[in-house]
């Protein structure tokens, strides 16, 4: 009987895993550094190091059942088209992200590819079926793991240490955690046991580091799967008065899941606008002063420029201040939403394709149909951190000011500053826009184009490449494009 290889990329776990359930006590797992990968411009040491600590856990998931993980480096087509044993098979878990289709194409014989994820593939009408699949897959039970595996006759070609120096790794973040289904299991345990803190935490930067799950690098790279931290969430609420809370949980594990499919339906996302009325919208307006200024945390604006520093030093930030960032680039800095997206991808420990650029066009209002909420950094200081606890963490120049002074720091005296030692324009910047006039400017020109962007719509191409969830319903999308007006028609 022929071998049948397991090849580990973004499914970094034994259990609840589907191409290793199929393939049984004969599973050899085997895992390929790409260098492509390792190189990226978008991919940063700590993520890889994040990887990297993932493959000490799950190989030591396959000591314990008698296997091991052999680890290769190249192109991974190449490596595993030219194994040297006869009859062998490849069995992987398909990938909405990263995925290459003509992998499948190239190697058809060969290559055994597995859809466990809920993500509905190579059909027509996905939308329409992607919800209940979802949910299908999500409430089902995992499929069964082999008691122990044979031992792995395929030989390490690299050693861990050796990606570490051959790539110059340096881990420039703060220590986000260990990788690995161990520490993922310890911190969804921690998070629901303290489960009556998470619906006051998620909006508040501060609290959201310290009472959300973090099990978004575990689940992106397969540590954890959705469904293992759903079912477990579901058990949990069975005999707890935290049911509800327990819920707002699940249904965001779900939620995650449409993304996915997102991708699957458009695998271009990340590379251009899902309407074409918005592709270039801003592409050349190229403001390299303001661009740095955001990525830099130095716009002016205090909670964007926490949240950016946070960014880069931790690999994460909670939903909201991504959100009010994307925000704050697109609409109020008025830059291409594509150059955003690919900072925020660079730095995050858990970028994901298919989450973070769908996002991002969401919130730069690229899609079309989005309600356009422009986020009001000032607002969200009084919101979610009245006090500045979160502020001052990140911008140490800061933490002089009062919780009043802290909201709008540029309306200072000069005796104000003088006696707090934040100057504004020299330690700590004025605001680079005025947020109000830019705000206002956005929503015009999006009023604007409202009909234009709904039209778009009539195209069928257009229309299933947004992926768009049952609630938008096309045809009351294209009503209401022959029923509003342009401002150019008045």
């Amino acid at each position: 009987m022929g071998m049948k290889v397991v090849w580990h990329r973004y499914d970094l776990r034994l259990r609840d895993n589907k191409a290793l359930s199929e393939a049984g006590k004969q599973a050899v797992p085997v895992y390929i550094f790409d260098p492509k990968w390792l190189e990226h411009d978008l991919v940063s040491d700590s993520r890889i190091e994040f990887v990297l600590e993932c493959l000490i856990d799950i190989n030591r998931q396959y000591r314990s059942k008698g296997s091991r993980i052999s680890l290769f480096y190249g192109n991974p087509i190449q490596i595993l088209g030219n194994l040297k044993y006869e009859g062998y098979e490849i069995y992987f878990n398909k990938d909405a992200n990263h995925f290459r289709r003509e992998m499948e194409e190239k190697a058809r014989k060969k290559f055994k590819g597995f859809s466990g994820d809920g993500v509905v593939r190579n059909k027509e009408g996905t939308r329409r079926k992607w919800k209940s699949s979802a949910e299908k897959y999500i409430n089902s039970k995992p499929p069964e793991l082999p008691d122990s595996f044979e031992d792995n006759t395929l030989d390490s070609r690299i050693k861990l240490d050796e990606i570490r120096e051959r790539h110059d790794l340096k881990p420039e973040k703060k220590k986000f955690g260990e990788g690995g289904s161990r520490e993922a299991g310890k911190r969804l345990q921690k998070f629901l046991d303290n489960i009556e803190k998470y619906p006051s935490s998620i909006s508040s930067p501060l609290k959201a580091e310290k009472n959300t799950s973090h099990l978004s690098p575990y689940i992106r790279y397969g540590c954890i799967s959705r469904r293992q931290a759903y079912r477990h969430a579901k058990w949990r609420a069975r005999n707890s008065n935290q049911a509800e809370k327990l819920k707002m949980f699940t249904d965001r594990l779900l939620w995650h899941l449409n993304f996915s499919q997102k991708v699957e339906d458009n695998p271009e996302l990340h590379k251009q606008s899902v309407n074409p009325v918005f592709r270039d919208l801003n592409k050349e307006n190229i403001d390299r002063k303001k661009i740095e200024a955001w990525k830099k945390g130095k716009t002016g604006y205090p909670m964007v420029d926490a949240s950016m520093r946070a960014l880069v030093q931790t690999g994460w930030i909670n939903f909201r201040m991504r959100a009010m960032c994307a925000t704050f680039f697109s609409y109020i800095l008025e830059q291409w939403w594509k150059e955003g997206a690919d900072f925020f991808y660079k730095h995050l420990i858990d970028a994901d394709v298919s989450i973070n650029y769908y996002q991002w066009q969401m919130h730069s209002g690229t899609v079309g149909v989005h309600k356009h909420r422009i986020y009001n950094p000032v607002k969200q200081i009084r919101d979610n951190d009245p006090e500045g606890k979160f502020i001052k963490k990140y911008l140490p120049e800061l933490r002089a000011l009062s919780a009043k002074q802290i909201v709008k720091p540029w309306e200072m005296t000069e005796e104000e500053q003088k006696r707090t030692g934040v100057e504004i324009g020299k330690n700590y910047p004025a605001p680079v826009v005025n947020h109000k006039n830019k705000a206002k400017k956005a929503r015009k020109f999006f009023k604007a184009k409202k009909a234009e962007a709904y039209a778009a719509f009539r195209d069928d191409e257009v229309w299933r490449k947004a992926s768009l969830s049952p609630r938008h319903d096309r045809e009351k999308i294209l009503e209401k494009a022959s029923n509003q007006k342009s401002l150019n028609d008045y």
